[in-house]
């Protein structure tokens, strides 16, 4: 009698090495995902700077001096029309909160921009 199929030893060893292989591919998939998602809500916060950088174009003479500081909320940036109303935090997939403030201190006559969370 003719049986076609495979035994158990060769089943056995086939499920081995799809879990040898899960066991080198899941890790480097899930880094890659968790750097994405780094670089992503990187740029979403670069993105709310530049959004202050328009307010204090318009704002100019709101500005700081000699050293000094002042603090712009998320929430005013979005009613001024400076970002898009909802900016998701890749990491949690939630809003960026409206408390989210951008600090712009004057340094040399130069503005440097900080995103406080």
């Amino acid at each position: 009698m003719n049986k076609k199929g495979f035994t158990l030893a060769e089943l056995l060893g086939v499920i081995t090495i799809l879990g040898l292989l899960a066991l080198l591919i899941v890790p480097a998939i899930d880094k890659a995902i968790k750097e994405s998602n780094e670089t992503l809500y990187q740029a979403q916060l670069n993105t709310v700077i530049d959004g202050a950088k328009e307010w204090s174009a318009d704002h100019i003479s709101e500005l700081p001096v000699n050293g000094g500081s002042i603090t712009i909320t998320l929430a005013d940036l979005k009613m001024g029309g400076y970002i898009a109303a909802d900016i998701k935090n890749p990491k949690t997939e939630e809003l960026l909160s409206d408390d989210l403030t951008v600090k712009i201190t004057e340094h040399n006559s130069q503005y440097k921009y900080q995103v406080i969370e």
